[in-house]
């Protein structure tokens, strides 16, 4: 096991989580990732196989990622429903439900000294509404920063902190030629976005890797949103803008 400690990553096997999973494995962690398919050939962590939308208990997954790595000291969520069932249940059971049932689960299995974090990816349809997603997926996001400020205070008392973000649509390496491809829908960015560009996985990488380190020892319950300042902008003063009126 690294001497750094053991960071958990639920849903790291591509997109986000990837390349969460893959900064903290550069930085010297030991990286457990938690998905239904295994990552990419050649990534540097362990892995362990679990279905979360067919999750009834955290038990057997929790006790798999303990005797590959031990005790952990971050435990971050990436996952994101990408079945083909219900979305009203599937969104509530993976992005909400197995988030709960992982969090009680590895609550009195985290190191016990040094930095000891949870991050957890939101997005901005938990405070907004927005036509691309479902009604489930407003509600599980939603759900999220809730559980997110719930556990803040029952985690910690234990000295473990827990905060989420809220990104807004992003470059990740599976859609970026789609986006980078659409100048139309570039442009649209430029214009409405206040650092005129769309954002990047980084970004988010970025601050779940501040969220997740002593440099944000006394941050706890907050949902922070990485979207280049577009949720400052009110409404009408945008559509204004946009029709150049």
């Amino acid at each position: 096991m690294s001497s750094k400690g053991h960071v958990v990553v639920v849903g790291g096997s591509k997109g986000l989580g990837w390349a969460v999973s893959t900064r903290f494995a550069e930085q010297g962690y030991a990286v457990t990732v938690i998905s239904r398919n295994s990552p990419k050939v050649g990534t540097r962590f362990n892995h362990v196989a679990a279905d979360l939308e067919a999750m009834t208990s955290s038990g057997e997954v929790v006790q798999e990622v303990l005797r590959i790595g031990g005790e952990i000291r971050y435990l971050i969520f990436c996952q994101r429903y990408r079945g083909a069932g219900d979305p009203g249940h599937g969104e509530i059971q993976v992005s909400l439900t197995a988030t709960r049932m992982l969090i009680n689960g590895f609550s009195d299995h985290f190191c016990q000294k040094g930095d000891r974090a949870i991050g957890v990816v939101s997005s901005v349809y938990a405070e907004y509404i927005g036509g691309s997603q479902p009604e489930s997926y407003h509600v599980a996001k939603a759900g999220l920063n809730q559980l997110v400020k719930y556990n803040a205070w029952v985690m910690g008392k234990k000295g473990i902190r827990i905060n989420a973000i809220m990104p807004l649509t992003y470059l990740k390496e599976e859609s970026k030629d789609y986006y980078l491809g659409n100048e139309a829908l570039m442009s649209l960015y430029r214009q409405f976005v206040p650092m005129g560009t769309i954002g990047r996985a980084e970004d988010s990488v970025n601050l779940l890797e501040f969220l997740c380190s002593e440099k944000a020892s006394f941050l706890n319950g907050q949902a922070i949103f990485v979207d280049g300042g577009v949720s400052v902008i009110w409404p009408e003063e945008l559509a204004k803008s946009m029709a150049g009126l």
